[in-house]
């Protein structure tokens, strides 16, 4: 990230959202504000975007979170952002701001890059890095995802929600899977994007924005810039974007990762 505030294309006008919104919950290098039905990543870190994200630089993410307390209003305009905290009212300026497109719905890959990417993937031995204990009924889900015909209520029934965190493995895996899915154009895309949309999710309100903006063809900084890379076809790159992507979260970006290969696998490349 550069030394000015980013914001991914995604939640590009803030305002679309609404006037008015509250502080939904508060970590030590991020915090996430609440805009009607959409949330907003406020981070401090140089290295990712969340696909709804907001880069904030050093001075100015410490000079409003330790400010902050878990429903502080927060004021929406177009130019800045306001947060009524009981310290008094704080300030970012959004004038000057840098707009990143994390979109992915146009990129599509050849045949020789899926497979480029599905030998990086494979040579990681993901299935035991996962943040899920390998059972023998999770084994056997696996192996039905590696089949591009499934009952995909199921599967989202028995993964949603599975596993700890704000973004739980299940629901890591089933976004990556769904996502490249996407980028293929693979028939099953339609039923598991239906029945993805045909229940309220049983998770997080985290992962719930993540879902929402992966289906809308929309990803994190770090996969998109592996899925750019993908279309170099230098290898080296491909596996030190895979790297960063694995040092995201506890597990989350092995799920991610896995989720991907698994979606590769079903694909018969």
């Amino acid at each position: 990230m550069t030394n000015s505030i980013v914001l991914s294309t995604y939640i590009f006008p803030l305002t679309k959202f609404g006037k008015s919104g509250k502080v939904h919950s508060l970590f030590e290098r991020s915090f996430n504000i609440q805009i009607g039905n959409q949330l907003v990543n406020i981070a401090n870190y140089k290295e990712y975007l969340a696909s709804f994200g907001l880069y904030l630089p050093d001075n100015q993410f410490q000079a409003v979170r330790p400010q902050l307390e878990k429903g502080n209003f927060v004021k929406i305009r177009e130019d800045y952002l306001s947060f009524y905290t009981r310290f008094g009212v704080q300030t970012i300026e959004l004038k000057k701001k840098q707009l990143v497109s994390l979109d992915v719905k146009d990129l599509s890959f050849t045949l020789a890059e899926l497979k480029l990417l599905k030998e990086v993937l494979e040579a990681l031995a993901l299935e035991k890095k996962i943040g899920l204990t390998m059972t023998p009924q999770l084994r056997e889900l696996f192996e039905k995802m590696r089949h591009s015909d499934n009952d995909w209520q199921a599967i989202i029934r028995f993964l949603i929600g599975r596993g700890k965190g704000l973004t739980p493995s299940g629901d890591d895996i089933l976004l990556s899977y769904h996502m490249l899915l996407r980028i293929v154009k693979q028939i099953s895309l339609e039923k598991l994007t239906e029945a993805l949309l045909a229940k309220n999710l049983s998770t997080t309100d985290v992962s719930k924005a993540y879902m929402a903006s992966s289906i809308d063809g929309y990803v994190n900084s770090l996969i998109y810039q592996l899925f750019k890379d993908v279309k170099s076809k230098q290898k080296q790159l491909i596996e030190k974007d895979v790297k960063m992507l694995l040092g995201v979260g506890h597990t989350s970006g092995a799920d991610l990762s896995f989720g991907m290969l698994l979606a590769l696998q079903s694909m018969n490349l």
